[in-house]
């Protein structure tokens, strides 16, 4: 019996990735044709929220239709019962909502230090307003509409087999990947390849962060401060993007901010978070 449940839970994981990509690519090659989904073609500034919206439309669907295939209606109860979870203590709100904000700025701190070309994007824009309603927007419509498939469903089924850091590996390398044709342009300069670079953009601070995530939702069991965390982390990323476009520096930054992710994550483990049972984290 056990087997068979794993099995079916494995079919369901499965499945769910596989409908994740398949709406959300299906939904940006009918937005931007082929050509600008293989980064053949720019794409348009009229078209990024049709992009954003096709994106976040594919863990969104997958999360509830496997949910529902799982437990039919008794599931969006769940879903309902885990996103109502806001009692979590204070601490909780201040790791999910300022860490991502914290991490940008420590990296720019450090990186500024060596070379002045690194700052962020909102200290030269011209539409400062723009730039920060933008990012909250798109903030809140990434974190609400992702997280009910990566945290709704993928999270808790690989949890119950695996340790934090794996769930975290796992479902942060699938999350960097789906983002792929969102950041097929090529270095300007021509200095790094687009497979070295893919990779760094997409399979470096995803991960990491998504372990931070992982380890943070496994602490509270509340899929309401896991949105929050992953609104921060999207409206960082668009509101403190850096305003260098250079291949290398691309490299640099988000090598720079994936280890501070690790060593931010071993400060709470370790130091404020320390009363917590070692047992019960995973990353042991």
């Amino acid at each position: 019996m056990k087997n068979s449940l794993d099995m079916r839970a494995k079919n369901l994981l499965l499945i769910y990735f596989a409908l994740t990509f398949l709406i959300s690519w299906t939904g940006l090659v009918f937005i931007m044709g082929i050509d600008g989904f293989t980064g053949k073609k720019e794409v348009p500034d009229s078209q990024i929220p049709l992009l954003f919206l096709a994106m976040c439309a594919g863990p969104f669907i997958a999360g509830l239709l496997v949910n529902y295939f799982e437990n039919g209606k008794a599931s969006f109860k769940q879903l309902k019962t885990r996103m109502g979870k806001w009692k979590v203590g204070t601490r909780w709100y201040v790791i999910a909502l300022f860490s991502a904000p914290l991490l940008f700025g420590l990296t720019y701190i450090l990186l500024s230090s060596f070379s002045s070309k690194f700052s962020p994007i909102l200290l030269s824009t011209d539409d400062l307003l723009f730039l920060i309603l933008g990012g909250i927007l798109g903030g809140i419509v990434a974190g609400f509409f992702e997280e009910i498939g990566w945290t709704g469903f993928a999270v808790p089924k690989l949890r119950a087999r695996f340790n934090i850091l794996t769930t975290g590996l796992i479902v942060g390398v699938i999350w960097g990947i789906w983002h792929l044709p969102l950041f097929m342009d090529k270095d300007p300069d021509g200095d790094v390849p687009l497979a070295i670079l893919l990779i760094i953009k997409l399979v470096t601070h995803l991960p990491a962060f998504r372990i931070l995530m992982v380890w943070v939702y496994d602490h509270t069991q509340s899929l309401w401060i896991i949105i929050l965390m992953h609104m921060s982390l999207t409206a960082s990323t668009m509101i403190f993007q850096p305003t260098t476009t250079k291949g290398i520096d691309i490299v640099v930054f988000n090598l720079m901010f994936t280890a501070l992710i690790y060593v931010f994550m071993i400060i709470l483990r370790y130091l404020t978070l320390r009363h917590f049972d070692s047992t019960s984290t995973g990353l042991s």
